[in-house]
């Protein structure tokens, strides 16, 4: 087994169980989801504080972390960009994510297949992060 750096463990560490339980929040409670995102709609404060805080969080990801050599490498990469873009776009555009949340929600299969995604993800993740190093 190829042995991980200690940043793509540490940054699974985080995102391993962030997306778990996202994930499986966004399949348990699937039916609160339209409400949910229709009030952060209608609060522009809100969405702006969070689009930075979610900017934030990707950028600082993506400090640590800039490695695509191993798959559990390129899963924490590609989710530190989707998160800067995600943050970008909720700061300029936030009706575009709004949009797309909306059109995914429609379809409950897709939704709930988007959230059982994110779990196997973190659930991946949070194994990849605590399992013990090799020596």
């Amino acid at each position: 087994m190829a042995r991980l750096t200690e940043p793509t463990r540490f940054c699974a560490r985080i995102l391993g169980p962030f997306l778990a339980l996202a994930g499986g929040a966004a399949v348990l409670r699937r039916d609160e989801l339209p409400s949910l995102v229709q009030g952060f709609r209608e609060a522009p404060a809100l969405t702006f504080s969070v689009g930075v805080l979610i900017m934030l969080a990707g950028l600082a990801l993506l400090a640590h972390h800039q490695k695509w050599r191993r798959p559990a490498e390129a899963a924490v990469s590609l989710i530190a960009w989707l998160l800067t873009l995600r943050g970008v776009l909720l700061i300029l555009v936030p009706g575009v994510v709004f949009d797309l949340a909306e059109r995914l929600m429609r379809s409950t299969a897709l939704a709930v297949g988007a959230g059982l995604a994110a779990v196997a993800l973190g659930v991946w993740l949070t194994l990849v992060g605590y399992r013990r190093a090799p020596v």
